[in-house]
Protein backbone atom coordinates (compact mmCIF):
# COMPACT_ATOMS: atom_id res chain seq x y z
CA UNK A 1 0.00 0.00 0.00
CA UNK A 2 1.34 3.46 -0.91
CA UNK A 3 1.99 5.91 1.87
CA UNK A 4 -0.05 9.09 2.15
CA UNK A 5 3.01 11.16 1.25
CA UNK A 6 3.56 9.18 -1.93
CA UNK A 7 -0.08 9.58 -2.92
CA UNK A 8 0.02 13.32 -2.41
CA UNK A 9 3.21 13.63 -4.45
CA UNK A 10 1.37 12.19 -7.43
CA UNK A 11 -1.73 14.34 -7.08
CA UNK A 12 -0.43 17.78 -6.14
CA UNK A 13 -0.40 20.27 -8.98
CA UNK A 14 -1.27 23.95 -9.18
CA UNK A 15 -0.31 27.14 -10.98
CA UNK A 16 0.98 25.26 -14.00
CA UNK A 17 3.05 22.82 -11.95
CA UNK A 18 2.64 19.18 -11.11
CA UNK A 19 4.70 16.44 -9.55
CA UNK A 20 7.06 16.07 -7.97
CA UNK A 21 8.51 13.19 -9.87
CA UNK A 22 10.80 12.52 -6.99
CA UNK A 23 12.43 9.14 -7.49
CA UNK A 24 16.03 8.43 -8.26
CA UNK A 25 18.00 11.52 -7.25
CA UNK A 26 21.60 10.57 -6.63
CA UNK A 27 21.46 7.43 -8.78
CA UNK A 28 24.69 5.55 -9.38
CA UNK A 29 26.14 5.53 -12.91
CA UNK A 30 24.93 2.58 -14.98
CA UNK A 31 24.96 1.58 -18.64
CA UNK A 32 22.02 -0.78 -18.27
CA UNK A 33 18.40 -0.55 -17.28
CA UNK A 34 17.91 -0.62 -13.53
CA UNK A 35 15.17 -3.11 -12.74
CA UNK A 36 16.10 -4.00 -9.16
CA UNK A 37 18.54 -3.27 -6.39
CA UNK A 38 19.08 -0.22 -4.15
CA UNK A 39 19.77 3.27 -5.43
CA UNK A 40 20.81 6.50 -3.73
CA UNK A 41 18.99 7.30 -0.52
CA UNK A 42 18.37 10.95 -1.46
CA UNK A 43 15.04 11.06 -3.32
CA UNK A 44 14.51 14.83 -3.45
CA UNK A 45 14.11 16.15 -7.01
CA UNK A 46 12.85 19.29 -8.76
CA UNK A 47 9.13 19.71 -9.32
CA UNK A 48 8.02 18.86 -12.85
CA UNK A 49 6.46 21.66 -14.89
CA UNK A 50 3.23 21.58 -16.86
CA UNK A 51 4.26 21.69 -20.51
CA UNK A 52 1.37 23.34 -22.29
CA UNK A 53 0.51 26.53 -24.09
CA UNK A 54 3.53 28.66 -24.95
CA UNK A 55 5.94 25.85 -24.04
CA UNK A 56 5.23 24.21 -27.42
CA UNK A 57 6.23 25.78 -30.76
CA UNK A 58 3.55 26.38 -33.37
CA UNK A 59 4.77 23.39 -35.38
CA UNK A 60 3.56 21.12 -32.56
CA UNK A 61 0.15 20.82 -34.24
CA UNK A 62 1.61 19.70 -37.59
CA UNK A 63 1.44 16.08 -38.77
CA UNK A 64 -1.07 14.96 -36.18
CA UNK A 65 0.92 16.61 -33.42
CA UNK A 66 4.27 15.04 -34.37
CA UNK A 67 5.68 18.43 -35.40
CA UNK A 68 7.62 17.09 -38.41
CA UNK A 69 7.02 14.85 -41.46
CA UNK A 70 7.04 11.16 -40.54
CA UNK A 71 7.19 7.92 -42.51
CA UNK A 72 4.20 5.62 -42.84
CA UNK A 73 5.25 3.17 -40.15
CA UNK A 74 3.47 -0.22 -40.00
CA UNK A 75 1.28 -1.08 -36.99
CA UNK A 76 3.11 -1.63 -33.71
CA UNK A 77 3.33 -5.04 -32.04
CA UNK A 78 5.94 -5.07 -29.27
CA UNK A 79 6.94 -8.16 -27.26
CA UNK A 80 4.27 -8.79 -24.64
CA UNK A 81 1.62 -7.23 -26.90
CA UNK A 82 -1.30 -8.96 -28.60
CA UNK A 83 -3.20 -7.24 -31.41
CA UNK A 84 -1.27 -4.04 -30.73
CA UNK A 85 -1.89 -3.79 -26.98
CA UNK A 86 -0.07 -5.15 -23.90
CA UNK A 87 -1.40 -8.25 -22.20
CA UNK A 88 -0.54 -7.00 -18.69
CA UNK A 89 0.89 -4.11 -16.66
CA UNK A 90 3.90 -2.38 -18.25
CA UNK A 91 7.10 -1.68 -16.32
CA UNK A 92 9.08 1.55 -16.57
CA UNK A 93 12.77 1.66 -15.74
CA UNK A 94 15.65 4.08 -16.15
CA UNK A 95 19.15 4.04 -17.56
CA UNK A 96 22.12 6.33 -17.45
CA UNK A 97 22.73 8.05 -20.78
CA UNK A 98 24.68 10.92 -22.30
CA UNK A 99 21.82 13.11 -21.02
CA UNK A 100 21.92 11.67 -17.51
CA UNK A 101 19.43 9.19 -16.00
CA UNK A 102 16.39 8.91 -18.29
CA UNK A 103 13.19 6.87 -18.35
CA UNK A 104 13.04 3.73 -20.46
CA UNK A 105 10.85 0.71 -21.02
CA UNK A 106 11.71 -2.39 -19.02
CA UNK A 107 13.64 -3.68 -22.03
CA UNK A 108 15.68 -0.46 -22.32
CA UNK A 109 13.94 1.47 -25.11
CA UNK A 110 13.98 5.23 -24.57
CA UNK A 111 10.78 6.97 -23.49
CA UNK A 112 9.96 10.52 -24.58
CA UNK A 113 7.60 13.35 -23.67
CA UNK A 114 5.96 15.82 -26.02
CA UNK A 115 6.07 19.57 -25.33
CA UNK A 116 2.54 20.90 -25.55
CA UNK A 117 0.87 17.96 -23.84
CA UNK A 118 -1.27 19.01 -20.91
CA UNK A 119 -1.55 17.22 -17.58
CA UNK A 120 -2.27 13.57 -18.47
CA UNK A 121 -3.56 14.65 -21.88
CA UNK A 122 -1.90 13.74 -25.17
CA UNK A 123 -1.73 15.96 -28.25
CA UNK A 124 -0.45 13.14 -30.52
CA UNK A 125 -3.05 11.94 -33.07
CA UNK A 126 -3.35 9.99 -36.32
CA UNK A 127 0.01 9.80 -38.12
CA UNK A 128 1.81 11.01 -35.00
CA UNK A 129 0.72 7.82 -33.22
CA UNK A 130 2.48 5.75 -35.87
CA UNK A 131 5.81 7.45 -35.20
CA UNK A 132 5.35 7.95 -31.44
CA UNK A 133 3.17 5.13 -30.12
CA UNK A 134 2.00 5.83 -26.58
CA UNK A 135 3.62 3.69 -23.92
CA UNK A 136 0.67 1.50 -23.04
CA UNK A 137 -0.20 -0.59 -20.03
CA UNK A 138 -2.93 -3.03 -19.13
CA UNK A 139 -3.38 -2.27 -15.45
CA UNK A 140 -1.42 -0.11 -13.02
CA UNK A 141 2.11 0.56 -14.39
CA UNK A 142 5.03 -0.93 -12.46
CA UNK A 143 7.98 1.23 -11.35
CA UNK A 144 11.51 -0.17 -11.18
CA UNK A 145 13.76 0.46 -8.19
CA UNK A 146 14.68 4.13 -7.95
CA UNK A 147 11.31 5.37 -9.24
CA UNK A 148 8.21 6.02 -7.14
CA UNK A 149 4.98 4.26 -8.12
CA UNK A 150 3.12 7.37 -6.94
CA UNK A 151 4.70 9.43 -9.74
CA UNK A 152 3.05 7.27 -12.41
CA UNK A 153 -0.48 7.60 -13.72
CA UNK A 154 -2.68 6.38 -16.55
CA UNK A 155 -4.67 8.32 -19.14
CA UNK A 156 -6.78 7.30 -22.10
CA UNK A 157 -4.50 7.47 -25.14
CA UNK A 158 -5.75 8.75 -28.48
CA UNK A 159 -5.85 5.16 -29.73
CA UNK A 160 -8.32 4.32 -26.95
CA UNK A 161 -5.97 2.32 -24.71
CA UNK A 162 -4.26 3.05 -21.38
CA UNK A 163 -1.17 5.27 -21.69
CA UNK A 164 1.37 5.71 -18.90
CA UNK A 165 2.18 9.17 -17.56
CA UNK A 166 5.08 10.22 -15.33
CA UNK A 167 4.71 13.34 -13.23
CA UNK A 168 1.65 13.99 -15.41
CA UNK A 169 3.56 13.76 -18.72
CA UNK A 170 2.20 11.19 -21.21
CA UNK A 171 5.03 8.83 -22.24
CA UNK A 172 5.86 7.66 -25.78
CA UNK A 173 8.30 5.47 -27.64
CA UNK A 174 9.79 6.40 -31.03
CA UNK A 175 9.61 4.03 -33.98
CA UNK A 176 12.96 5.31 -35.20
CA UNK A 177 14.62 3.72 -32.15
CA UNK A 178 15.22 0.16 -33.31
CA UNK A 179 17.34 -1.10 -30.40
CA UNK A 180 17.54 -0.54 -26.64
CA UNK A 181 19.62 2.49 -25.73
CA UNK A 182 19.04 4.39 -28.97
CA UNK A 183 17.93 8.04 -28.68
CA UNK A 184 16.93 9.17 -32.17
CA UNK A 185 13.98 11.46 -31.42
CA UNK A 186 15.71 13.96 -29.12
CA UNK A 187 14.73 17.47 -30.27
CA UNK A 188 12.56 16.23 -33.16
CA UNK A 189 10.13 18.91 -34.27
CA UNK A 190 11.34 21.02 -31.35
CA UNK A 191 8.91 19.14 -29.09
CA UNK A 192 10.17 15.60 -28.44
CA UNK A 193 12.65 15.06 -25.61
CA UNK A 194 13.90 12.37 -23.30
CA UNK A 195 12.49 12.64 -19.80
CA UNK A 196 14.71 12.71 -16.74
CA UNK A 197 13.91 10.81 -13.58
CA UNK A 198 12.89 14.17 -12.05
CA UNK A 199 9.99 14.32 -14.55
CA UNK A 200 11.50 17.18 -16.59
CA UNK A 201 12.42 17.17 -20.29
CA UNK A 202 16.13 17.18 -21.00
CA UNK A 203 16.58 19.73 -23.77
CA UNK A 204 20.31 20.41 -23.60
CA UNK A 205 22.66 18.73 -26.06
CA UNK A 206 24.56 15.66 -25.00
CA UNK A 207 28.28 16.24 -24.40
CA UNK A 208 30.35 15.69 -27.54
CA UNK A 209 32.41 12.52 -27.63
CA UNK A 210 36.15 13.18 -27.39
CA UNK A 211 37.91 13.08 -30.74
CA UNK A 212 39.99 10.02 -31.45
CA UNK A 213 43.73 10.58 -31.19
CA UNK A 214 46.60 8.70 -32.74
CA UNK A 215 50.04 8.09 -31.42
Amino acid sequence: MLSLGMTLSACHFSDGEYGPASGGAGLPPSSTVNTNGPVGANTTAPTAKLLGGSAAPRTASDYGGAGFPIPNYPPVNYPGYKDGVPTGPASVGWRNSAYGPILTTKSGYTLYLRLGDAFRHSGCFKECLRAFPPELTNGAPQASSGLLAADFGVLTANNGWEQISYGGHPLYRYRGDTAPGEINAEGKGGIWYVIGIDGLPITHKAPAKPAATSG
